[in-house]
């Protein structure tokens, strides 16, 4: 059983990774939505396509494994962070993608994808209010 320390420390690694993940989607499809990106949109990229699939699949699976009751609460904690990472790099992945095409499109749908994973902060069985 975690102690009331260990509790209280996940719960503010996971507040502020949470919101450090949605800043930095929100300023990066802020980016994309301003910016100068007039370039029609191009073919779908499969490696592109690939890496957000798998970005995507990351942070959808590190999210469950870590509502696990099986798994040590630090373990689930690393997790959910890792789940929030992979949110977050769909949208950086986005952006690289704008700026090597000069079209904003892709680049804001993986951002908004990024953005919808991390939505909701994960919440490891091992700290209060999981579920």
């Amino acid at each position: 059983m975690p102690s009331q320390a260990e509790i209280e420390s996940a719960q503010r690694t996971l507040g502020g990774t949470h919101k450090a993940v949605l800043s930095l989607l929100a300023l990066l499809a802020l980016n994309l939505f301003l910016g100068d990106f007039d370039e029609p949109s191009p073919p779908p990229d499969p490696q592109a396509t690939t890496a957000a699939v798998g970005l995507a699949l990351a942070a959808i699976l590190l999210r469950r494994f870590a509502s696990s009751p099986i798994i040590r609460p630090s373990s689930a904690v690393f997790l959910s962070v890792g789940a929030l990472v992979s949110a977050a790099g769909l949208g950086v992945l986005g952006t690289l993608l704008a700026l090597e095409t000069g079209s904003a499109e892709t680049g804001l749908l993986f951002t908004l994808a990024g953005f919808i994973f991390a939505l909701r902060i994960p919440r490891p069985l091992g700290v209060p209010g999981a579920g």
